[in-house]
Parts: structure tokens; C-alpha cells; sequence
């Protein structure tokens, strides 16, 4: 983190002057809040402050401002800027590495989240710019920027559209950076849990010189880099506690529960056979029968079907043998910053950002043959059969029976990955020019800027060829050699290179068997036309690429971005001092382009792909192919569970804003200064015509002690390019309303982008006070009500309600789900972004700080306190034509979707600081509040308890540092997370997909349990 000096520094990114001593003495390790900050400095300092595009003397603004120095950020969460922000209470289920989003729809690995709205719904900005986003599904990640050089985050938490434009529904939240540092600085440091893994460790590097008198260049760089955690050794909290009905049909908590429709080793449905409810021995050696433990729900062989064995019985825990605590992490930062000051008072400057962020984790499920869709059908001439499992299907005359198995690490799951490599670059340039001509416009501050952005994210899977596991695991004996052969081998080469795949039993496949079914042959060469889901192959564009091991998808996202700006004063005032104003123009472009390098779908045509044969194909007759699954061979993916779209479209706005400042009366009784904000944004947006923000607010400070503030607005987000364009498939689960017996089933889904969706209009009403008692020296609280209603939402109904819809009538619905020929199960269902109606949030958030100068041990000693704190009162949504759902409380894994939510109604961070010379302690309480699995389960009728606990994280925080006579100095410094090691709470939920029992949501709960990091910082 940047150092601070004696200088002055651009207060977000503008030219107006602040001492940058002032920043550092009312921010500090203590990071004092926005609100208590009006009382430093002198009566002239100028600033700008995030939310209002006007410089104002002090930071009083009528909406809430909370700043927190990066210094208490990195104390908080060494390592991840985003782990540090995420212990602020106003955020909800920020994306970072480690939060259950599905690989296949995060922004990213570092995305905001204010108050549960959404990424989408938040803006992020660096030194007061927007950046583009890291993926088409919007938000920025955060990762990328420059963590050595940030000063302090400013977060205003509510609406700022009209301010900022589109995105800040939900807040801004402002990275400032130290573009005037001066000097040198390095850092290092290294981390790891107590438990001895997720070893991690940063290094950073920093240089900032004047050239001239009129120049100022800087340079960093940073690296780090985070093990993976794949096991829950040494964490007993994991019991695998799952859910399971009770004899009245109410789903009770019990520990160990596992599948009873998948293994390691494999399980044989045979209904009206002896063979039924048999499983393979872990050699292959031969079967035993499946032990049911109890209790259990379901009948063997369906995917939903599970058991306790917690008092004995089969199965294995398929979730626990290489689960994704944490994924392997790598980051990297270079900034380079240069500005100079052309003529008097007109600056120039230029900015590069360079930021990669890339992440590997396992591939879930990892090769999963349990009916999701993909089953094995095993006949009775199958080479690998135990001698006497084929006698017996002689005997009965059972031609085949269907094999349930999930891959193991000694098999077809070992190599499965899936692995993300973000590369952003940021150019900016600009100018900051303050008039000073001693007429019209005098003492006005113009700032204009171009930036362009960048960001590539590769996205590798590897995965199972389902286009080749049925050929590979229907194998027979040559008649003529005797050999183990693929039975497709036999009739003709159009599975050429197939291997024999043992499945009976874990660790019995050959390598070579393994390595044919598993991911792609790398090192050919493919030319194709590409697909585009809006445009099919009308736009002739083509493809050419050498094939790796893994799948990959390639996103590029492209910003152009010109924004020009001036504010000063218009108008002496009447006494209550002057109004000023602020006026701007801004154009912005963004450009998506992802292109999906699939060998077995080449152009990725879903509507006519076709790789994975069907039994009755005339090219699987005459190859001999038999035993594939029906909904396999609808597939448009040969790798399973991979389903991703070519994306190109672009969007544009054009935009224009003012702002007014009002001081309205001033110096009088219980109205010491009452001033009035006014702001407007016109924007002009593709796809969806023209939209207006607006923002009126009122700051009323009533005595020297009190202050009153309120805000009412009308903030805007439009839709971005995954909304727009996108056409990306995945999977979930569902309860299908035409065959409710079934429970809980998976399905293959797919999400769909909508060119003409409308923007979101949100109204937002935040009302609240600021007391700071001049009888205590120190000491500021505020207290904030906020209220945000959402009208015409962009979201989608989800594949349930799609599901239920359709069966009540909605025939445009209809449209979106195919069926199974045979059976009528659903076996694909779409989700189509639309206007679903409404979503609202309310609630109140309480800051406090009191800072002093103490003598407890005798030194030069100070004590500070801060405490943060939220009550959700209400986060609802109400989707076209359905009632309200309110998941405020939310804490658990929903049943009905798997989804899980991070919405406690109560948390609160709060920290003491104590300085005594060269040493600080840091000592931090983290608390969240209890909650519910789901707010609409009656407790006792649909699901026993649905009660999820609170938590409470302890963090210490430790450091010496020593000035030499040069002035240069050295920093030590350590912190413990999760001091006492507390265990997530329980939230169960069994997934029928990936057929185990999830117990923890790491959305909200610390799974990785004590850990530490120790390291030193060197300014010179």
C-alpha cells in the first residue's frame, strides 16, 4: 500500500489540491469515516468526493460516504484487496476466489457486491473512472488493479447513476490511488493456514520521483501467488451433513450422507434382477450387495436417491475426496503512472495497468456417469466383467444393465480441471486544468480523458469426452486375437484410437484408456467458420487454432471510453455562500467478442451440432456404437458439461450530465448550513433508446454537533453484453411440475441474451444523521436508512419458474424446454433475460469511530475504535406474475436451486487500534448473524430445522516499525485470521447433481479456518 508523505496528491484522480498529510492524518491506520473528516484541514482545501462531481470544501455530502485507508484493508486481509473489502458490511456475496458462483456465469474473481443487488448493480471505479469489465457478466474485478498503489476506497452506498451513469444503482465504490507518492517501497510476505496449507505469498515494489519541477513519474509491480486447498484434512467440522425426509416427509439434518445412486466404484440398476443394488468391489474384482443405510430417501439408482451411513451401510462421500476449498491463485500487477504540468495550472498525464489474475480448480463433477445426463449401459458380452456378474446375466438373461459411477482421482477424474487466465490492460490520458483568468470561468477546473481497455480471459476445461465413453467402455474380445478391443473396433475406424475403458472398480482404467476419453488430443490443426448464436455463420468470420489438452473459450472485452468535465461557481449565492456546478459529456463503446475452440463441435453450432452419436444413427449402426444415453446423443458438446456459445455484439452510449450545488441558508438557529444537491444524466444507449438519472439531496447540518442528510433518486442500469448477447449453457436442478414424484432432478440449462431488453429504473431514498459531540473529542456516529425499489429488473425467472409457467400455461415458456422423446422428462430447458418486474432492498447501516490519544503504558500512545454495522431489512424480488420473494435472512443453501445466499439481516465489523510509538496492535470482530436455509420453508413442515447459526471471527493484527536517521525506514508486521478457528456453520443441502452433500456455504462462512501471514515493508 502506498506511503504516506508530504505532498499533495489528486483527491480521485482530479487536479484540485489537497496536503496529502491531511489524507493520512484523518484517514490513518484508524481510517476515520467519510463523515468525520469535515472537521480536518484548512477552511480553502478543496476535495472530491466520491458520489458529486463538484470540489466542495470538507466532505459533506447528503449521501452516505464511508472511506477506509488501504493500510486497514491489508491488516484486515493481507494478500486480497477483495477478502478486505469483503469484511465491510455493506457488501453481500462479493465474488472472490473462493465463492461458490458457477464457472460458467462469474464476473470474476474480485466483483462487488453492495448490498446484494448484484455485481451488476455496483460500480466500481478507479480513480474516479469506470473500467471495463472482466467478462461479459459484467462487474469489475478487482484484482487487477494495483494494490501497491492504492491510498484509501471511498464507498457511497447509495444510488450515484446520475453522478456516474449506469451500474451505480446499488452504490460506487471508489479506488483512490497515490499517483504523487514519492520515494521507494517494497514488501514481501508470506502466509499459510495452521494447518499447513494454502501457502501464499506476495512481493511488491514501488518507485515514485519528480522530474523537474514540473514532472512526476511512478512505477509498481506486484506478484502473488495462493496453493489450492483439495482436502478437509485436518478440518472436523466436515461431516458431511446433508438433509433426508423422516418418516412424515419433513427433511431432517443427519451426518454422512451420501449417493445412493453413484460411486467410485460402481453401482448396477437392474431392477427385477439379482444384480439390483449390487456395487463393485474397489478391485473389480467381483459385487456385493449395496448396504441402505439409514435413514435413506429415494429409491436406488435415481440421482436424487441418498442415505445416512453415519450407523453403517454403502456408498462413498463423492464430495469429499478433492474438494475445492480454495482454488490455486496467481496474480500480477505493473502501473506506471507519469504526469507534467504542461503550462501553469494545466497538467497532462498518462496511466498504464497491466493486471493478470488466473485460477485452477478441479472440474466438477469429475466425470460423472450417475444420469446426469450421461448413464452407462453395460452388456453382457463386456470384457471387464467379473466372471461371475456375466454368469449370472447369462443365467437370467439380462442383456444389460445400467452402470452408475462418478470418476475418481485413481481414474477419469485425476485430470479434470477447469483453469481461468484474466489479462487486463488499461491506457489512459488526460488533462486537469484549473482556469485562473481573472474573468469568466475563473477558478473553474476542466478535466477530460480517453481510456481504452482491454481484458482477455482464457477459460480452460478439461472434462469427459461423452462423445467417446460409450465406445471406450463397451468393450469385448476380439474373436480373432483374444485381445480386450473397443467393440466399435470391430465394424470400422470411425472411433479410431479407442482404448478399452475399465470402470468396474476404482484405479483399473489404463492410462491410455483414461487419457482417450478424457479431454482432447493436443497439436492439430483446426480451420472452421464460426457460429454466432444472434447471426448463425452470417458473419464469415473464421477461425484457426492448434488444439490443446483442455477446451477453451477465449473472451475478449473491449472499452473506448472520452468523458470531459468542468465544474466551479456560477453564482456568489445569497449569503450562504456560493453555488457551484458541474457539466460533462461522456462517450462510451464496448466491443465483445468470445470464440469457444471446441474440437468435437468446431464452428459451436447448438443448433445443428451434433457430435455424440444416438444408437440409432446410421453412423454409430454401422461403427457398432450401442448403449448411448438418449439425452447424451442430444448433446451439441462432446465434452460434457461444456455447453458455451460464440458471443459478438457491442454496445454504445452516449451521455450527458449536470450538477448543482445550492447552499441555501446558513448561520442560523438549528440551521448552521442547509444546502441542496441536484444532479441529472441524460444517456442514450443501443439496443434500448434514451433514459434519464436524477438525484436530489438535502444536507442539513443543524448545530456544530448534528448533522441531518437525505437522499432521493432515480438510478439506471442497462443491460450488459451477457444480458445482451450470451447464449451459454450449464447445469442445475429443478422439480419438474409435471412429474412432482420425481423430486429434486437435474437438467441441462441454458441462459439467453436479449438485444432489446429495456434498462432497470430504480428509485433510491437514503435518510440519516451525523453526530459528533464536541464534549467528546474524537468520537462520530451515523446512522443511514436506505430503501432501493427496482422497476423492470433485468434478471431472469429462473428454470423452475420457467418449468411451472409452462405447465400453468405460458406457451411462449413452453418454447424454451425439450423434452425426452420417450420418457417427456426434461432433458434441456432455457432462461432468457426479460424486465421481470421488480426487486426491492431496505435497511439501516450505523458507523461509528472514536479515536484518542491515551496513557495506559507511557510513550507516545493512541486508541482508536470503529465499528460497522447493517440490518437488512428486506431484499425481495417479484417476478413477473409470481408473488414476492423476500430473502433477507437467507444464510443457507436455498433448497429448491442449490443457490447459495449470503443475506444474514445483521452483521457488523468492528475494530480497536492500539499505537504506542513504533508498535500497533489490531484486533478485529467479525460477527454474522443467525439466518435461515431458506425464508420460505415453515419450519417443521418443510424441513425440520431451518435455522442456520451465527458466527463470529476473531482476527489479530501486529507491527513494529523502525525510522532510520535517513528517513527511510522498516515495517514488521503480522496477522492471524480467524483467530479461534471457527468452524462454518452447517448448511446442508444435497446436491441430486453432483450427487453429495454440501454442508458449508463459503459465500459467508470461513471454510479455510486459522491462518496467518507474516511480512515486511521497506520505505526509502
Amino acid at each position: 500500500m502506498s506511503n504516506c508523505k508530504a505532498k499533495t496528491t489528486k483527491a480521485a484522480g482530479r487536479g484540485h489540491k489537497l496536503p496529502y498529510c491531511l489524507a493520512c492524518a484523518v484517514l490513518g491506520l484508524n481510517a476515520m469515516p467519510a463523515f468525520a473528516q469535515d472537521e480536518a484541514g484548512d477552511a480553502d482545501d478543496v476535495v472530491m468526493v466520491t458520489g458529486t462531481r463538484i470540489s466542495q470544501t470538507g466532505m459533506q455530502t447528503p449521501v452516505p460516504v464511508t472511506a477506509v485507508d488501504a493500510d486497514m484493508l491489508q491488516t484486515m486481509a493481507p494478500g486480497n484487496i477483495i477478502e478486505g473489502v469483503s469484511q465491510l458490511p455493506q457488501f453481500f456475496d462479493n465474488q472472490t476466489p473462493n465463492s461458490p458462483q458457477s464457472w460458467f456465469l462469474r464476473g470474476g474473481y474480485g466483483n462487488l457486491n453492495m448490498r446484494g443487488l448484484g455485481i451488476n448493480r455496483t460500480l466500481t471505479l478507479l480513480n474516479g473512472r469506470r473500467m471495463i469489465s472482466s467478462t461479459a457478466f459484467g462487474g469489475v474485478d478487482i484484482n487487477a488493479f494495483p494494490e501497491a498503489m492504492i491510498s484509501r476506497v471511498e464507498t457511497v452506498t447509495g444510488g450515484a447513476s446520475a453522478a456516474y451513469g449506469t451500474d451505480a444503482v446499488a452504490g460506487v465504490t471508489n479506488f483512490i490511488l497515490d499517483t504523487d507518492f514519492t520515494g521507494g517501497q517494497a514488501h514481501a510476505q508470506w502466509g499459510s493456514t495452521t494447518r499447513g496449507d494454502s501457502d501464499n505469498y506476495e512481493i511488491s515494489a514501488s518507485f515514485g520521483a519528480d522530474v523537474g519541477d514540473r514532472g512526476h513519474i511512478l512505477v509498481s509491480g506486484e506478484l502473488f501467488a495462493q496453493d489450492g486447498v483439495f482436502s478437509y484434512e485436518d478440518r472436523d467440522w466436515y461431516q458431511g451433513w446433508g438433509l433426508i425426509n423422516d418418516a412424515g416427509g419433513v427433511p431432517q439434518l443427519y451426518p454422512n450422507v451420501v449417493s445412493r445412486n453413484s460411486s467410485f466404484d460402481g453401482l448396477i440398476v437392474a431392477p427385477g434382477t439379482s444384480l439390483d443394488q449390487s456395487k463393485f468391489l474397489s478391485d473389480g474384482s467381483g459385487i456385493q450387495p449395496f448396504v441402505t443405510g439409514s435413514p435413506s430417501q429415494f429409491p436406488f439408482g435415481i440421482p436424487p436417491a441418498r442415505h445416512s451411513i453415519a450407523n453403517g451401510g454403502s456408498g462413498d462421500d463423492l464430495g469429499a475426496e478433492a474438494p475445492s476449498l480454495y482454488p490455486d491463485v496467481d496474480r500480477n500487477n505493473i502501473f506506471a503512472y507519469a504526469d507534467y504540468e504542461a503550462a501553469d495550472n494545466f497538467t497532462v498525464f498518462a496511466q498504464y495497468i497491466r493486471g493478470q489474475n488466473k485460477t485452477s480448480t478441479y472440474n466438477y463433477p469429475r466425470g460423472s456417469l450417475h444420469g446426469t445426463p450421461t448413464a452407462i449401459t453395460i452388456f453382457q458380452d463386456n470384457a471387464f466383467l467379473p466372471d461371475d456378474v456375466r454368469q449370472t446375466m447369462m443365467d437370467e438373461d439380462i442383456e444389460s444393465f445400467t452402470f452408475k459411477r462418478m470418476g475418481s482421482l485413481q481414474d477419469i477424474g485425476a485430470d479434470m480441471r477447469i483453469s481461468d487466465d484474466s489479462v487486463l490492460h488499461s491506457i489512459t490520458s488526460g488533462f486537469n486544468w484549473q482556469i485562473e483568468n481573472g474573468g469568466f470561468l475563473n477558478d473553474w477546473a476542466v478535466d477530460g480523458y480517453y481510456q481504452y481497455g482491454r481484458n482477455t480471459r482464457k477459460w480452460y476445461q478439461v472434462g469427459l469426452r461423452v462423445d467417446r465413453i460409450h465406445a471406450a467402455v463397451d468393450a469385448v474380445r476380439d474373436p480373432v486375437t483374444n485381445e480386450i478391443v473397443c467393440r466399435t473396433s470391430l465394424f470400422n475406424d470411425y472411433f479410431e484410437g479407442c482404448e478399452p475403458l475399465n470402470l468396474f472398480g476404482r484405479g483399473n482404467a489404463s492410462p491410455e484408456a483414461v487419457d482417450w476419453v478424457v479431454g482432447y488430443e493436443p497439436g492439430e490443426t483446426i480451420t472452421t467458420p464460426l457460429f454466432f448464436a444472434d447471426t448463425g455463420y452470417d458473419l464469415g468470420l473464421m477461425d484457426t487454432y492448434t488444439t490443446q489438452e483442455a477446451k477453451v473459450n477465449i473472451t475478449n472485452m473491449r472499452q473506448h471510453l472520452f468523458e470531459l468535465s468542468a465544474n466551479g461557481e456560477v453564482y456568489e449565492g445569497w449569503g450562504a455562500g456560493p453555488i457551484s456546478m458541474a457539466i460533462g459529456m461522456s462517450h462510451r463503446q464496448e466491443k465483445i467478442r468470445q470464440i469457444v475452440r471446441d474440437p468435437t463441435n468446431p464452428p459451436s453450432d447448438h443448433e445443428d451440432g451434433h457430435p455424440v452419436l444416438c444408437n440409432s444413427d446410421p453412423e454409430a449402426i454401422a461403427a457398432g456404437l450401442r448403449g448411448v444415453s438418449a439425452p447424451d446423443c442430444g448433446n451439441t458438446v462432446g465434452l460434457q458439461y461444456s455447453k458455451v456459445s460464440n458471443i459478438n455484439g457491442k454496445i454504445k452510449v452516449t451521455e450527458g450530465f449536470t450538477e448543482l450545488l445550492v447552499p441555501l441558508i446558513a448561520d442560523q438557529p438549528l440551521m448552521e448550513q442547509v444546502t441542496l444537491h441536484g444532479a441529472a444524466r441524460w444517456a442514450d444507449y443501443t439496443g434500448s433508446g434514451s433514459i434519464w438519472a436524477w438525484k436530489g439531496g438535502l444536507d442539513w447540518q443543524m448545530t456544530e454537533d448534528f448533522r441531518l442528510r437525505g437522499t432521493y433518486s432515480r438510478d439506471v442500469r442497462a443491460a450488459n453484453l451477457s444480458e445482451r448477447f450470451d447464449k451459454t449453457g450449464g447445469s442445475g436442478t429443478l422439480t419438474d411440475p409435471r412429474y412432482p414424484g420425481d423430486g429434486v432432478i437435474n437438467v441441462t440449462f441454458f441462459t439467453g441474451g436479449n438485444p432489446e431488453v429495456s434498462p432497470e429504473k430504480a428509485d433510491t431514498i437514503t435518510v440519516g444523521f451525523v453526530y459528533q459531540p464536541s464534549f467528546v473529542e474524537g468520537f462520530s456516529l451515523s446512522m443511514d436508512w436506505y430503501q432501493v425499489k427496482i422497476d423492470d429488473a433485468i434478471g431472469q425467472l429462473g428454470v423452475q419458474a420457467v418449468a411451472d409457467r409452462c405447465e400453468e400455461g405460458a406457451v411462449d415458456l413452453c418454447d424454451l424446454i425439450s423434452r425426452d422423446t420417450v420418457t417427456d422428462r426434461i432433458v434441456l430447458i432455457g432462461d432468457v433475460f426479460v424486465n421481470v418486474d421488480q426487486a426491492k432492498i431496505s435497511g439501516i447501516d450505523l458507523e461509528t469511530s472514536y479515536q484518542r490519544d491515551v496513557s495506559l503504558f507511557g510513550g507516545d500512545e493512541s486508541l482508536s475504535w470503529r465499528f460497522f454495522g447493517t440490518w437488512l431489512d428486506e431484499n425481495s424480488e417479484t417476478l413477473a406474475g409470481t408473488n414476492k420473494i423476500d430473502r433477507a435472512g437467507q444464510t443457507g443453501i436455498q433448497q429448491s436451486d442449490g443457490i447459495a445466499y449470503a443475506l444474514p439481516e445483521f452483521k457488523f465489523t468492528t475494530n480497536v487500534t492500539y499505537a504506542n510509538g513504533p508498535f500497533t496492535s489490531f484486533l478485529q470482530g467479525r460477527y454474522i448473524g443467525s439466518g435461515t436455509t431458506e425464508n420460505s420453508l415453515e419450519e417443521g413442515v418443510d424441513i425440520g430445522s431451518n435455522h442456520v447459526d451465527s458466527a463470529f471471527y476473531l482476527d489479530l493484527g501486529l507491527t513494529y516499525r523502525h525510522e532510520f536517521d535517513s528517513g527511510s525506514g522498516i515495517e514488521f508486521y503480522g496477522t492471524m485470521t480467524n483467530l479461534l478457528d471457527q468452524d462454518p456453520p452447517v448448511t446442508p443441502y444435497y446436491s441430486a447433481f453432483w450427487g453429495y452433500s454440501v454442508q458449508a456455504n463459503p459465500a459467508l462462512f470461513d471454510v479455510l479456518g486459522r491462518r496467518f501471514v507474516v511480512g515486511a515493508r521497506v520505505n526509502f
